[in-house]
């Protein structure tokens, strides 16, 4: 999930990144280790999460993340970026998608993950009034082997979402 919404973002090229509800950090990491001159910015309200984060900002020796404890959208810094992740809303889709709208530069894209059909859906709705283009959907499942007796199956692990659109 993270390779594919790393990839959608298409950071190669862009100078600001943006990471909402960024969990124990798993994308904002990977992509402050993968490009260097991107300057990161992850916001997260839980505690453990943060704390996760600020170790793997250590161990992988990044100088490239700004890490703020708060929520989104209320505790986002009013500048633009050129890529922005959403991992979480909190509940605050429709402004966190308001905030995207004005922050999110000329050509920059917008990532969204959910588990939720309901939520896909609403944030496609609320992309296409806030005038996103390319706005594309794919769902990502993940199967692991396990025995069953004398064979195996592959057990499936809930799906992900995944939301692209650009500005």
């Amino acid at each position: 999930m993270r390779a594919i919404s790393i990839d959608k973002l298409g950071l190669a090229n862009k100078q600001t990144f943006l990471d909402v509800g960024a969990g124990t950090g798993s994308i904002s990491v990977q992509a402050a280790h993968d490009f260097h001159d991107l300057a990161v910015t992850a916001i997260e309200m839980n505690p453990d999460g943060i704390d996760i984060i600020k170790q793997n900002i250590a161990k992988f020796g990044l100088t490239n993340i700004e890490l703020i404890k708060g929520m989104a959208p209320a505790d986002l810094p009013d500048r633009k970026f050129d890529a922005i992740f959403v991992g979480g809303s909190g509940s605050q889709l429709e402004q966190i998608i308001d905030y995207a709208s004005e922050h999110l530069t000329a050509g920059g894209t917008i990532v969204l993950n959910f588990i939720l059909f309901e939520n896909a859906m609403q944030v496609e709705e609320l992309l296409e009034k806030a005038n996103f283009k390319q706005i594309e959907m794919v769902e990502v499942g993940v199967l692991r082997w396990h025995q069953l007796g004398k064979g195996h199956f592959f057990k499936p692990n809930n799906p992900t979402i995944i939301v692209s659109a650009s500005k």
